[in-house]
């Protein structure tokens, strides 16, 4: 059995934590393994019969001093315990340790217990902490500061757009005060202009004195700018470092300085794009993910803004927008019909049935006595003759989801929608044998404008702008009286008036009789013409509600 001392001894020997002992004049008296295990190679002894104190007074260490006085403090009886943590870095790694001196006495003679522990994996962990919560820190000023910058910055480029009379005056205050908030330098606004294929930069503002040239950008030789990348796709587009882009100089005017980053937005409002918003900051990054959101609320609000604008003008303006078109795609109803009937077939205009369902009517230029199936021709689901001549015949279609109806929905006045099977005709405008249609739309302004020819590009094979130009609105247009007819007018009374009218009803000879119509519309011969007469008498109304000549 061993004896206490013995196993004290080995216990203290084989302990991982350095260990020594000293009397009250400092000298070492006893260290175990640890303590002679630490440090270089050559340095390694136990140092019994050293003065620890006196070593440790050695150099101008400020840890060594405070180590020395609070052992002296413990050696002389003033505390019980002394306790300091302190760093003791080699060339190859960082460590840090905690020393503790205990006192206690033996056989009356104070000794004093010098145990450093080694605390670098719980010191590492503090500072890892510490900095992690310092970025935690910056973090949160970061985003105080950027909530401030973004509450501000909405609500002044809203208040700027929305109190604005003028698009020119929403693109001009927008781009004016985006240009006041770090960090962007410059902004500009762009409209695109599908007459020529170009995106224009309309309003510039910029944070400097250097004068901006307002320089095109074509949209087919172009497409590597992103603001024709944002205006085709629909989506934002951002470079958060210009200096990785080749030719990234040749998108800011000359004269400014080199850019970092650069931002563009669609400005959006349901189907129709009013322009592309551009942004430039002189630092890298500057478009982070919050930024980007935040933005894409601005060009949302502006979007809005500027269709206010629009909607109130069309009530008060005296010109519309005249589209003629040119599309080539034989999958189109209209051109596979014309092809399929080897005729020309004419637009008469669109109605719709007592369940909603869309009618199309199509005039075709010579006799026929049957139609292909509407399963032949896409987005057709029912071709019915109407009415027949010496000359041609009345297509009545029923039509779901086709280009017709889509631009109807989206307020287009359709005008011509026309296609010919003409061999000759269609040979020489395209050198194909695929009916040319040719299509004439009145839309209310150059926004919707840019909306119809954009679905058509994405609903068609291929699309040719013929002519774009401005013409005066009649007076009373053909929407205003279809409008306060429609108003007026029951669903089927308002059918069977179209019905007649693009049959031919009212012409002499008659081609088609009540009793066709009244079939068609599945309903009784007698049901028909009371329809008819109501119709009638709300159109003549229509006509001359308000004619002093009418009040006799």
């Amino acid at each position: 059995m061993h004896s206490g001392k013995a196993l004290a001894d080995a216990t203290l020997e084989t302990l991982p934590v350095i260990v020594g002992v000293i009397d009250s004049d400092g000298e070492i008296l006893l260290t175990n393994r640890s303590w002679r295990e630490f440090g270089p190679d050559d340095y390694r002894d136990d140092h019994v019969g050293l003065n620890y104190i006196a070593t440790a007074q050695i150099g101008d260490d400020e840890h060594a001093k405070r180590a020395v006085e609070g052992i002296e403090t413990v050696i002389e009886g003033g505390q019980e315990t002394f306790a300091m943590e302190y760093p003791c870095h080699s060339p190859e790694r960082k460590q840090w340790f905690m020393m503790r001196a205990s006192r206690f006495t033996v056989a009356g003679e104070v000794r004093v217990s010098v145990v450093h522990l080694e605390i670098t994996e719980r010191k590492l962990a503090e500072i890892a902490a510490e900095e992690t919560a310092a970025e935690l820190r910056e973090e949160h000023r970061t985003l105080e500061h950027l909530l401030d910058r973004i509450d501000g910055l909405l609500r002044d480029v809203t208040a700027a757009a929305l109190s604005a009379r003028t698009r020119n005056e929403v693109e001009r205050r927008v781009c004016s005060r985006l240009t006041d908030t770090d960090p962007y330098d410059l902004a500009w606004i762009g409209r695109a202009d599908i007459g020529n294929s170009q995106l224009t930069p309309h309003e510039w503002s910029h944070d400097g004195d250097v004068p901006l040239e307002d320089d095109d950008l074509c949209l087919e030789s172009d497409r590597s700018h992103p603001a024709v990348r944002a205006l085709e796709t629909g989506e934002p587009q951002v470079i958060q470092n210009l200096e990785t882009v080749d030719g990234a100089a040749r998108w800011w005017p000359t004269g400014v300085e080199r850019y970092q980053s650069l931002a563009a937005l669609p400005l959006t409002y349901g189907d129709i794009t009013y322009g592309v918003l551009v942004l430039f900051a002189t630092e890298p990054d500057a478009f982070a993910e919050r930024e980007r959101l935040v933005l894409d609320s601005l060009a949302g609000t502006i979007a809005t803004a500027m269709n206010a604008i629009e909607t109130q003008q069309m009530l008060t303006t005296d010109t519309v927008v005249e589209l003629e078109i040119a599309i080539e795609d034989s999958s189109l109803f209209v051109a596979a019909l014309a092809a399929e009937l080897e005729a020309t077939i004419t637009y008469r205009g669109l109605t719709y049935d007592g369940d909603g369902t869309p009618l199309a009517f199509y005039h075709v230029d010579r006799p026929i006595d049957a139609v292909p199936p509407a399963a032949a021709f896409e987005g057709v689901t029912d071709c019915t003759i109407l009415s027949t001549y010496d000359e041609g015949a009345l297509l009545e279609l029923a039509v779901d989801e086709t280009i017709v109806t889509t631009l109807s929905g989206r307020g287009a006045d359709i005008r011509r929608f026309d296609a010919s099977d003409a061999a000759d005709q269609t040979a020489h405008r395209t050198g194909t044998s695929v009916p040319v249609v040719d299509l004439t739309v009145n839309v209310p302004n150059g926004q919707s404008a840019r909306s119809v020819y954009d679905l058509l590009e994405e609903r068609a094979a291929s699309v040719e702008l013929l002519s774009y130009h401005e013409t005066d609105r009649p007076p009373r247009s053909r929407q205003d009286v279809t409008a306060r007819l429609e108003s007026s007018l029951t669903d089927r009374q308002f059918t069977a008036l179209r019905k007649a009218y693009y049959a031919d009803y009212f012409e002499w000879p008659r081609n088609v009789s009540g009793e066709d119509l009244a079939q068609s519309m599945d309903i009784s011969r007698s049901t028909f013409h009371q329809h008819l007469r109501s119709a009638q008498r709300k159109l003549l109304d229509e006509l001359f509600d308000g004619d002093p000549l009418s009040k006799g």
